[in-house]
């Protein structure tokens, strides 16, 4: 054979393997992505846009997914909705979950993050309404981000590293999932609101020593199964709702010197047996107690500085004594109403006792210091058990509402100093019979 010949067939040869062999390699690097026997494997970048024209039947088939390495972003939307996709391999490079990512991909029970994973944020709705049944966070997450987690009937785990970078867990991201537990490292700042709202089985929580979290959300941890929870000495708020109807929770403890504001309905329907108010609260939210029922003992610092108790706060619960702090000017409408109260302490700094504030009480008697000047409508109306009313001011109350005693049907004496002034104008009227001196 010639050299010319040789030549020739080498040629051929060459171009045979070129047309032929290059050709799937360069099908595949094109579209940037390789689907066989229902694993999708993700190659390029340019491979989530390409995969978003494959038909439906096709998207359907697949049931894993492989990332590549170098990879280093999932876009939003890439693979919702797979039905049949049941495990998910992430890549080293990977920094960012894109938003609704794996939404609704209700087959999906495992996704596996590499032990050195470069992970920083998991997208907003990334994991909703998936099949995972347990979670373990890497290490190097930021920012967990508005509802990723939301909805995941089967996630009981969630594992939280202890010496993590996570700052952020972002609103609805646990909520309505069936966690058992949750420990919060010492790196998150934020949980945003309704985090864990409705987790029925949540009936542990804990705050990793040395937390720096401000603010205890909307919402957090209302609905869920806690029966204790002891509130991190750094948190100043704790907003509204934040533990509503969790009714199991019995104790809750304020360890620390930093908390300022109990928001409304902050502890609504608790099963709380007794609660101390730290010396560092200043307000008190409307209806922040209501209905805990089981609530018996009430108890302030001394040196307390309550400056507001809002409108029906303690409503409904089942204290008995209360004493009012004397960093207290007004006593707000409903505070104490549909109580169990039967004795109350008011002290001087009061001016104002508002509208039905112990009415459908359980008191026997009260003495109105000289400092009140306002009685509302119904302040004690419907107090069954009062017997006895006494008044120390020699000048009655410059604002006496409408119906202040109304049925209460035990009492027999309104006491007033010898002399006393202006009690026996309009809105006494009713009630001169029981006046003595």
């Amino acid at each position: 054979m010639g050299r010319s010949t040789v030549t020739n067939l080498l040629i051929y040869l060459s171009t045979v393997f070129l047309l032929w062999m290059p050709k799937g390699l360069s099908r595949a690097e094109e579209r940037g992505y390789v689907l066989a026997d229902g694993k999708l494997t993700i190659l390029t970048t340019e491979g989530f846009g390409k995969w978003k024209d494959v038909n439906l039947k096709t998207k359907l088939s697949v049931t894993k997914i492989e990332i590549a390495e170098g990879i280093r972003n999932i876009p939003t939307y890439s693979f919702r909705e797979l039905v049949r996709l049941q495990s998910v391999e992430l890549p080293v490079s990977l920094e960012t979950i894109g938003g609704a990512a794996f939404f609704r991909c209700q087959r999906l029970s495992r996704v596996r993050f590499p032990a050195n994973s470069n992970l920083k944020v998991i997208g907003a709705h990334a994991f909703r309404e998936t099949g995972l049944e347990s979670v373990s966070i890497p290490v190097s997450v930021k920012e967990i981000r508005n509802s990723a987690f939301r909805e995941c009937g089967r996630l009981s785990s969630v594992i939280f590293p202890e010496k993590g970078v996570l700052e952020i867990i972002g609103e609805w991201g646990f909520s309505q999932t069936p966690l058992g537990s949750v420990s919060i490292p010492a790196s998150v700042r934020n949980i945003k609101k309704a985090a864990f709202l409705e987790c029925r089985h949540l009936s542990s929580l804990k705050f990793s020593q040395g937390i720096g979290l401000k603010r205890i959300n909307a919402g957090v941890f209302s609905l869920t199964a806690l029966d204790s929870v002891e509130i991190p000495e750094s948190v100043r708020v704790i907003e509204e709702r934040a533990f509503s109807y969790c009714r199991r929770l019995q104790s809750v403890t304020f360890s620390g010197f930093e908390l300022e504001e109990i928001g409304s309905f902050a502890f609504a329907e608790a099963a709380l047996r007794s609660v101390f108010i730290p010396a560092s609260v200043q307000k008190i939210g409307s209806l922040a107690f209501l209905d805990c029922k089981r609530l018996r003992s009430l108890s302030f610092a001394e040196d307390a500085n309550l400056g507001s108790m809002g409108k029906a706060a303690f409503y409904g619960t089942g204290v008995r004594f209360v004493q009012i702090p004397s960093s207290l000017a007004v006593i707000d409408a409903g505070v104490f109403s549909h109580s169990r109260v039967r004795f109350v302490y008011i002290p001087e700094s009061v001016v104002a006792i508002e509208k039905s504030a112990f009415s459908y009480t359980r008191l026997e008697s009260v003495l109105i210091p000289k400092s009140v000047k306002l009685i509302g409508d119904k302040a004690f109306s419907n107090c069954s058990r009062l017997k006895k009313v006494e008044f120390a001011s020699f000048n009655a109350p410059e604002k006496f509402g409408k119906d202040v005693f109304d049925m209460c049907l035990s009492l027999t004496a309104i006491y007033i100093p010898k002399e006393g002034k202006g009690y026996r104008s309009s809105n006494w009227e009713k009630y001169e019979r029981f006046i003595k001196e």
